[in-house]
């Protein structure tokens, strides 16, 4: 009788260690991915002609998988730019480092130069607002460092006041092959655009 309870219970515990793992590789590889709004103003008519931002803060990023982020501007960033602009939403793309990295690079004697002003830029060139994309965190696998997951912020600001209208976050996850899904990712930001009224 002893043994019969133990054996359940044991295959209670299989169970269920088996129900999280499926659970956990569904939710990475098949799930829709969730981008969680963080603040949303009322808006009467869609946004057009937002500067697309893409800053690099590097000094977020753990040296190790830093030389992995290079790709994403390509693999993500600029896709994600060129989704949006078809709706008017962005008209320009631009790409600096944070003042942080900036110095750290200057720091390093890595780089010379100035990272330009986009709030003046955008006043200057008379965009309305800045639609502001950061990577926030990213991990990587211990022993490969490749990237495992990243966080992106994404912050829609009025030029004016430099006020928040819009601020969501989304993490990208690698598949059950490697890689993870820039499709998926925009499809995702796009949709929650559609529902704040930021963009038809």
């Amino acid at each position: 009788m002893k043994g019969k309870i133990q054996g359940a219970i044991g295959l209670l515990i299989v169970g269920f260690i088996l129900f999280g793992l499926v659970r956990s590789i569904y939710s990475r590889n098949f799930a829709d991915e969730e981008v969680a709004v963080l603040t949303s103003s009322k808006n009467q008519a869609p946004i057009k002609n937002a500067l697309f931002w893409y800053e690099m803060e590097l000094e977020k990023i753990s040296p190790s998988v830093s030389a992995h982020l290079n790709a994403e501007e390509t693999f993500f960033v600029q896709p994600l730019y060129n989704s949006l602009k078809p709706t008017g939403m962005v008209s320009d793309y631009i790409k600096t480092m944070s003042e942080k990295a900036t110095a750290r690079m200057i720091e390093l004697g890595a780089y010379s130069g100035k990272e330009p002003d986009v709030w003046q830029m955008a006043k200057d060139k008379g965009y309305p607002y800045v639609f502001k994309v950061v990577i926030s965190n990213a991990s990587a696998k211990s022993r490969t460092n490749d990237l495992e997951s990243l966080t992106y912020l994404y912050s829609l600001y009025n030029v004016v006041d430099s006020n928040v209208v819009w601020e969501a976050k989304s993490t990208r996850l690698t598949g059950f092959f490697g890689g993870m899904d820039a499709e998926k990712s925009v499809s995702a930001l796009k949709k929650q655009l559609k529902a704040s009224k930021i963009t038809q």
